[in-house]
């Protein structure tokens, strides 16, 4: 049987022919264009039989039937860091486009391409983060994406898909370009080459090595995009690559039988109307803060100055509170490689004034204040007490690159009230990320932003300022601070202030809680101490074996990988079957089983059998029986009493007695920051204290983004130690087997 690229190198051979034969007239013959429909159609069905396409465009373009663009018009699309603008200068030969900050906006461009005789116009559009569904892209984002057409009338001849070839192209970021790529309609693949960026990453593999070895998401994009694609090399000066990238476009272009990518002129229309009234709206906000400013100070006189300024920085995870709180000092003083879990103050001098700082542990964005854990919500209480007699402003951190949406709203609502509803007449809304706002003002961004952004601008009086903690410049500093001035001034001099009382209980509460996690720390120490001086030498177990249970989204899989050292579990996915990897690590052979988990509200009732058929297997893929349960708790998130029951009925499918063999592994251990594992257990409440004290107080703090081992080897000493603790020094799960009675039953 001949190979299919024998096929299909015959099936091309006559229009070969015919292009060799017809000269002009073959370009005026209606077969022309049935003849690039061929080449678009073999492109898009064979990326395997590249050389006898090859050799038909050259044949087309020697014939004239793909006729030189004199003036070409492009949009360069793709994810953040993409390197469109690089790209974007290397198409033209030089430096256009700002490679130092982030494209806010579409940035158009001209030039004469070098030695190709071609006019380019180039339109650069606003990226996406590669790990955003549409849904969390700000709504300012994908109208310039939409508008990025209009920006070349009649239209662009093509659009350029920037992506790293240097990046791992997963599921989640295919979702994420075919989302974002079809807000230009369904068309657009038509139109679209795929232009593959930081090529010298490439080494010494062709383009379609890279593309094969890349997994079936590159290569479905590659297909989506009718296998157009073009590697390029920011680094290199000669302009081969790119003639060769123009000569693609126009070969493009001829079969699309020179139609050029179109668009809905009353879509766009209608856009371009939005935008014109957001800049108005902005202007206006622009105008109103300013005289507001110059108001408060003509009418206080002189706004007085503050020598001992006392500030609290609050707002959600990942907001960028302890790089700003750094910014404002000057230096380094606070830590920004993990989380803040305890108020931390700071203190220093800039711009002719003594800073105290404060900043208060975050929330997670998306999380209404009943799923922030209480120690969270009463360090944000008490980071007021931090400031003797006040503090003279409250800076709430937003991360101005974030989608500021109606749940984010109610979120920071929430959080912010717990120190009562005047907090807002002392609160300055500090937009962090400064950096990603381009060239667009602070103002159209709060009109872009939506009604939820415009409530929380509002909300603070329109006080609003923006940092870039990437700049070392002190002016962005000296005008916050004058700011907060200004608001004092327009409080009548009158501080934050809070309820001493409420503050009070809340210190005590908090030393009788740290007097008690030091008190488990010591019990829990003289009972590995007594267990290892009454056994004598805890055997070690050369071939152990492990079983992972908890809620999803738990951090299983994650935790699995840690303790055997390397990527064997799946993170991308549910787990919704038992799956047992091996290892060797810390001197021992480990046997690991990873169980399907429950959803952590939900009661046993809900669980679908087939989920809990699993999670009773589980002991049986440990033959003759694991020697520990592993139970995972995230330490990130409150521990109700609906997750208590839902753990205990689970956990139960495997028998009543199946709490003396459970360590409790607290996974997200790296949200602990400075504060003990002990001290999340006894302020996390009734319910984590429950589970803790049922599991016979083993537990382990597990953080799955460290590489070193000590964390593991402590696990599994533990586990060492409950076996002994049991009376059973072999490799033998003491708890049995769940019997029958145990086990739910089958549908």
């Amino acid at each position: 049987m001949p190979l299919k690229s024998d096929i299909y190198d015959r099936a091309l051979r006559p229009g070969v022919k015919r292009c060799r034969r017809g000269g002009e007239a073959a370009a005026s013959n209606a077969a022309s264009g049935k003849l690039l429909s061929l080449v678009n159609h073999s492109q898009r069905a064979a990326p395997g039989f590249r050389k006898p396409v090859l050799r038909l465009q050259r044949c087309l373009r020697s014939t004239g039937i793909v006729p030189l663009l004199s003036d070409m018009r492009i949009v360069l699309l793709g994810g953040r860091r993409m390197g469109k603008s690089s790209s974007g200068n290397t198409i033209l030969g030089r430096e256009e486009f700002d490679t130092s900050i982030r494209t806010a906006e579409c940035v158009k461009r001209e030039g004469d391409a070098q030695r190709t005789g071609r006019h380019i116009t180039l339109v650069e559009v606003p990226g996406w983060w590669n790990n955003y569904t549409i849904k969390q892209t700000p709504e300012g984002d994908k109208r310039e994406i939409v508008l990025s057409a209009s920006l070349c009338p009649p239209g662009p001849h093509a659009l350029l898909l920037a992506i790293r070839i240097d990046m791992k192209f997963e599921e989640a970021i295919k979702k994420t370009v075919q989302e974002h790529l079809e807000l230009l309609g369904e068309r657009v693949w038509d139109h679209t080459i795929l232009l593959f960026t930081y090529g010298d990453k490439l080494g010494h593999k062709s383009v379609e090595q890279h593309i094969q070895a890349g997994g079936k998401a590159l290569q479905w994009v590659v297909e989506k995009c009718g296998n157009r694609y073009h590697v390029i090399d920011n680094k290199k000066s000669g302009g081969g690559q790119v003639t060769e990238l123009l000569e693609k476009i126009e070969e493009m272009v001829a079969g699309n039988c020179g139609q050029l990518f179109d668009f809905d002129q009353n879509k766009l229309t209608k856009l371009m109307e939005k935008k014109r009234e957001e800049n108005r709206r902005a202007e206006e906000r622009k105008r109103k803060v300013r005289k507001q400013r110059e108001t408060l100070r003509s009418s206080a006189g002189a706004v007085p100055h503050i020598s001992d300024m006392r500030i609290v920085l609050l707002g959600h995870r990942v907001g960028g509170k302890s790089s700003s709180g750094n910014t404002i000092l000057g230096r380094q003083v606070f830590d920004t490689s993990g989380r803040t879990a305890e108020c931390v103050k700071r203190e220093g001098d800039t711009a002719g004034r003594h800073i105290t700082l404060v900043e208060a542990p975050g929330w997670w964005k998306n999380y209404t204040v009943d799923k922030t854990p209480e120690c969270d919500k009463r360090e944000i209480v008490l980071s007021a007490s931090l400031c003797p007699s006040g503090p003279h402003a409250l800076l709430l951190a937003i991360r101005i690159d974030m989608k500021f949406e109606e749940a984010i709203k109610k979120t920071v609502q929430e959080h912010l009230e717990l120190l009562g509803e005047r907090v807002w007449d002392h609160t300055i809304l500090l937009f962090t990320y400064g950096d990603k706002l381009g060239h667009k003002s602070v103002e159209q961004h709060i009109q872009a932003g939506g009604k939820a952004l415009q409530w929380l601008v509002e909300k603070c009086g329109n006080r609003y300022h923006v940092i870039d903690n990437k700049k070392s410049g002190g002016g962005q500093v000296t005008e916050l601070l004058e700011k907060i001035e200004e608001m004092v001034a327009g409080n009548h001099g009158q501080l934050f202030d809070f309820d001493q009382n409420k503050l009070t209980k809340l210190m005590e509460k908090k030393k009788l809680e740290n007097r008690r996690a030091e008190e488990r720390k010591r019990k829990v120490q003289k009972q590995r101490e007594t267990l290892r001086s009454s056994a004598g030498a805890v055997p070690h177990i050369s071939d152990m074996r492990i079983v992972l249970l908890g809620h999803r989204v738990g951090g299983k899989s994650s935790s699995g990988n840690t303790i055997l050292g390397r990527q064997v579990f799946d993170t991308s996915g549910r787990t919704a079957e038992c799956v047992k990897r091996e290892g060797d690590t810390a001197g021992r052979h480990i046997t690991l089983v990873e169980a399907p988990g429950w959803w952590k509200n939900y009661t046993v009732d809900k669980t679908p059998e087939c989920d809990k058929q699993e999670i009773v297997r589980s002991l049986s893929l440990c033959h003759p029986g694991p020697h520990a349960l592993l139970l995972l708790i995230n330490v990130s998130e409150t521990f109700t009493d609906t997750h208590k029951q839902a753990v205990q009925e689970h956990m139960e499918l495997l028998g009543e007695r199946v709490w003396n063999d459970i360590i409790v592994l607290f996974t997200y251990g790296e949200w602990l920051g400075n504060t003990s594992i002990e001290q999340h257990i006894e302020s996390g409440g009734e319910a984590l204290q429950w589970i803790a004290q049922k599991c016979g107080n083993r537990y382990v703090a597990f953080d799955n983004k460290r590489s070193d081992g000590s964390q593991v080897t402590e696990l599994l000493e533990k586990i060492e130690e409950m076996v002994v603790g049991n009376g059973d020094s072999l490799q033998k799960f003491p708890g049995r087997q769940a019997r029958s009675r145990d086990r739910p039953p089958t549908s």
